[in-house]
């Protein structure tokens, strides 16, 4: 490392520094029962949960607030809403000999129950509006079509819905460790333009391959719903993505790291996200993990006969990238769960490309996209069937306090272990 690269880092964290100090310097200090009077568009789709609605807004692009309203009338992702209400502001309860998250801000929790509610009609986002449509038409489409739980999963899987999913199926992909799926995760984004990749350059060029999957990967965040953590995912799968088909992976990593840079920079609060720090460790993990062991060719000879070998080296890398962000905010690692990602890894590209094709089929003739989607009935059952049968096991080891020393220290000795292989392979060229 030259000097002028010492300087530019230099300059970059000092700059973000700068940044951090400023933007928690003016953060907003909210007091208990404080009236709140805001218009905001709602990026989230509301939960529904019985007879009310939840959701999250930001109204000022730093506090995150969590309402609580009745059930109709219903809102959906894009409105243009008015908020008026009072804030609750709670301290979570969090045990005094657990040190949080690797980087958590567990200081306040902002709620507000019941507030007053209206849409702002003379303020709508046409765009937002639009693609609102699009989902609400896609959703019934697929309840329509498919039993009510494998239309949930297929929805999850494919664009990230989790308002229709069964709580007790929820569940189950946490406990069987596969809730990642019907998440759009760096992971989930970068498989998506991996098998669109393959097949575009079937018929195309390669740049006109990375152009159109690009397209399409940002079409899939825009149906997905724009939030935070699907908009990081999409830019970090499209850097990781569009680097590895030109076979660039050093490229990709200075370009994943300068994204976070930007994205830290302009939302300092994204630092202490759990998305964000899974989103940005696993993009990395999958970089950088699975050529180790494609240097071992009686391993990799093994991977490629195997069935299920390319996925569960795939889960391992994300896992091993996240296991001390996954301890820390969670508290339990899923001692089953790189069997069951193995098991059922290999039908999440089929499922997204029926349930995509079949979408955007069915938003032009509604039988043939229905037609399409049964294809989908036999793999929804088999994922279904493995991931109740797992969930209904509990084989995991629980952490009552993950400490932040030990989680710099694995990630410490990971980076070194990772250096020292790239340095290995270098020199015998």
């Amino acid at each position: 490392m030259n000097r002028l690269q010492v300087g530019v880092i230099g300059i970059l964290l000092l700059l973000i520094a700068f940044r951090f100090y400023f933007f928690y310097q003016n953060i907003s200090n909210y007091t208990n029962g404080q009236f709140l009077s805001f218009e905001t568009t709602l990026l989230t789709q509301p939960q529904m949960a019985g007879n009310v609605q939840k959701f999250s807004v930001s109204p000022n692009g730093k506090d995150t607030i969590f309402i609580t309203i009745p059930r109709y009338p219903a809102f959906h992702y894009g409105d243009r809403v008015r908020i008026s209400g009072y804030v609750r502001v709670q301290t979570p309860n969090v045990p005094s000999t657990q040190n949080g998250g690797l980087l958590t801000n567990k200081k306040i929790v902002l709620t507000m129950y019941f507030p007053k509610i209206e849409a702002v009609k003379n303020n709508k986002n046409y765009v937002l509006a639009l693609t609102s449509s699009i989902r609400q038409k896609i959703t019934a489409l697929f309840q329509k079509t498919l039993p009510a739980n494998m239309a949930s999963l297929l929805l999850g899987i494919v664009f990230g819905f989790k308002e229709t999913m069964d709580k007790s199926f929820m569940d189950s992909l946490r406990v069987s460790g596969v809730l990642h799926v019907i998440a759009a995760s760096g992971m989930n984004v970068t498989m998506l333009g991996g098998f669109l990749s393959s097949i575009c350059m079937v018929f195309f060029r390669r740049q006109t391959s990375l152009v159109l999957t690009i397209i399409a990967i940002l079409f899939y965040a825009t149906l997905a719903g724009l939030e935070p953590s699907i908009i990081r995912a999409s830019i970090m799968g499209i850097l990781a993505f569009g680097a590895q088909i030109l076979g660039r992976q050093y490229l990709a990593r200075y370009a994943i790291f300068l994204t976070g840079y930007a994205m830290l920079f302009v939302t300092p609060s994204l630092l202490f996200d759990v998305g964000f720090q899974l989103s940005f460790m696993s993009t990395l993990g999958l970089l950088s993990i699975p050529p180790l062991f494609m240097k071992k060719e009686r391993f990799m000879a093994i991977v490629e006969k195997s069935v299920i070998g390319k996925d569960v080296l795939t889960t391992v890398a994300a896992q091993i990238a996240t296991l001390p962000i996954l301890l820390s905010n969670f508290g339990t690692y899923s001692l089953t769960s790189v069997v069951v990602n193995g098991l059922v890894l290999w039908t999440v590209p089929i499922l997204m490309l029926i349930g995509g094709i079949g979408a955007i089929i069915g938003l032009v003739f509604e039988p043939a996209g229905q037609i399409f989607l049964y294809l989908s009935l036999p793999f929804l059952l088999y994922f279904e069937t493995v991931v109740r049968f797992f969930g209904s096991f509990s084989f995991g080891i629980g952490f009552y306090a993950f400490p932040f020393s030990l989680a710099i220290a694995y990630y410490l000795f990971l980076f070194a272990v990772l250096l020292w292989q790239e340095k290995s392979s270098s020199s015998q060229y």
